[in-house]
């Protein structure tokens, strides 16, 4: 009984698997190689076999020596004509039989295109999709894409020192793969023993065009009020051209010139004597040079760099040069939430009153950013 039994689960087991062996696909190569599995596509060259035993396979049809299928497949000719039905492959007589539903048709083996499945996409609807799918990427990134950015930074210290300080910024871009366009408006406010020594609010917009892969043109204007510089308005212009010397996903270096207008309006000032007067104002013609830099360093940390000389013409003496540099990381695993630590530098070569040459800002700021 127990025999019998293991007969008839050994006789399952054998007829199983030889309805397996009946049902795969043969490949033979020409170094003597059969491999059984199920032809899934022939095309530019290339043999796809799926395997239970080592996956799927590229093969170069010029090594396959025969194959046959049990499935119905899809069989392309250089003619352009579909056969439709099992194939048996043969090389040494440079024919394949493919048995449609009229018989078997003989068809030389040099003049097959591809082989695809029944109920598959021929090569062609491939290519077609390839090149739809290509092309709506084209048009995906030719459009508009808006990135917004909020930057937000607060001191604080009470006891022997009383001293809070408040900064942050917002930016908004549009970017496209020939222009980008960027709004913003930042400030700085801060007091030490309650009495106010930072007070400083600018804003503009910078408009960029690429006329080929690194050179572009560019327009910009910005806005600024600085209690402590003394400055009600400065008003600043810009056009001018630039060129990026590296032009990377992940690294960035650009340069760029340009001339402009300068219009500065002064906060009122008191003399020996107590009375209040002005200081005319500024209108002049200025020129800036400016490089900008940015390199991810690793996927956790990104180095940026601005710096920007405004030289005027009414004397090699006055000029401001400004810059900002920092490192920003990513606050855990978080794509948007971020930390940015940096300094910027103001210099003021001729400033007005009683202000210092030198503006310095070391910050520490949680960062927005929203893609």
């Amino acid at each position: 009984m127990v025999f019998s039994r293991f007969s008839a689960y050994a006789a399952t087991v054998l007829l199983s698997a030889c309805a397996g062996a009946a049902v795969a696909d043969v490949v033979t190569l020409s170094d003597g190689s059969t491999l059984l599995g199920v032809v899934t596509r022939l095309d530019e060259g290339k043999l796809i076999l799926e395997t239970q035993f080592a996956g799927t396979l590229e093969i170069d049809a010029e090594m396959i020596v025969a194959i046959q299928t049990d499935e119905t497949v899809n069989v392309g000719v250089d003619t352009g004509d579909r056969l439709v039905g099992p194939i048996e492959w043969k090389n040494e007589i440079d024919r394949a039989v493919v048995q449609t539903e009229l018989g078997g048709i003989p068809v030389d083996v040099k003049r097959i295109d591809a082989i695809w499945p029944k109920d598959g996409k021929s090569p062609e609807t491939l290519a077609l999709e390839a090149q739809i799918d290509e092309a709506k990427a084209e048009v995906e990134a030719a459009l508009p894409k808006w990135e917004f950015t909020l930057e937000i930074g607060v001191l604080s210290k009470e006891g022997n020192t009383e001293e809070f300080t408040a900064r942050g910024k917002i930016e908004a871009r549009r970017k496209t793969p020939k222009d980008l366009l960027r709004l913003y408006v930042a400030g700085d406010y801060g007091e030490t023993r309650n009495l106010r020594d930072t007070a400083e609010v600018f804003g503009g917009a910078y408009y960029e065009y690429l006329f080929t892969k690194r050179f572009f043109g560019y327009g910009k204007i910005e806005l600024e009020y600085d209690e402590f510089e003394n400055i009600e308005l400065r008003l600043s212009t810009a056009l001018g051209v630039g060129y990026y010397w590296i032009k990377k996903p992940e690294h960035e270096l650009k340069t760029r010139g340009g001339v402009g207008f300068l219009h500065e309006t002064y906060l009122p000032e008191w003399n020996a004597d107590g009375a209040r007067f002005r200081v005319d104002p500024k209108n002049t013609v200025q020129s800036e040079l400016g490089l900008d830099y940015r390199l991810d360093v690793a996927p956790w940390m990104q180095f940026v760099h601005g710096t920007t000389y405004y030289p005027t013409f009414e004397s090699i003496r006055d000029y401001r040069l400004v810059s900002d540099t920092g490192l920003i990381f990513p606050l855990g695993d978080s794509d948007i939430w971020k930390l940015k630590i940096g300094a910027e530098y103001e210099y003021k070569s001729l400033p007005i009153g009683d202000a210092d040459r030198l503006d310095q800002t070391y910050y520490a700021n949680i960062l927005l950013d929203l893609k």
